[in-house]
């Protein structure tokens, strides 16, 4: 057990593509009695975080309005951005760690340290949010943040 914590991203597929569409309808029909259902999304695991409490509670305080119930939440472009900068803030001056991205304790969360793991973590944030902000292929894609413990 412990604090798992997942960024999702939600991609729609055109139907317009006619190799999507083939695709997209090959899938439709490898699920048996699936009615009226059509799939034209994609879900993938944009990042995943263990026990990083801190990035946790960023989550909590900045997009789940102070809510921590291990639901789904959007998170928009700007707040990805915006958690990506705070962690290069933290990264580029460890004395503001405390601060900005404080650790949170709780029942299986890891520890609350501001150690070599800590800062590793946020090192992990930024190159995942990197990535996510600069791939074209994320541009019209949606993001969503859970966490289970």
């Amino acid at each position: 057990m412990g604090l798992d914590m997942y960024l999702h991203a939600r991609c729609y597929i055109s139907t317009y593509n006619d190799k999507n569409k083939a695709q997209l309808d090959a899938i439709n029909a490898a699920i048996p009695g699936r009615g009226e259902i059509t799939f034209n999304q994609l879900i993938g695991e944009a990042a995943y975080w263990r026990k990083d409490n801190h990035i946790h509670k960023w989550f909590v305080d900045n997009v789940q309005d102070g809510k921590d119930d291990c639901g789904t939440y959007y998170v928009d472009r700007a707040k990805l951005a915006e958690l990506r900068d705070v962690c290069r803030e933290v990264l580029a001056d460890h004395s503001k760690a405390k601060t900005l991205l404080p650790t949170r304790d709780g029942f299986f969360f890891g520890g609350t340290d501001y150690d070599d793991w800590y800062f590793g973590d946020l090192e992990y944030t930024v190159e995942r949010l990197e990535k996510i902000l600069k791939d074209p292929a994320l541009e019209k894609c949606d993001f969503y943040y859970q966490a289970s413990w």
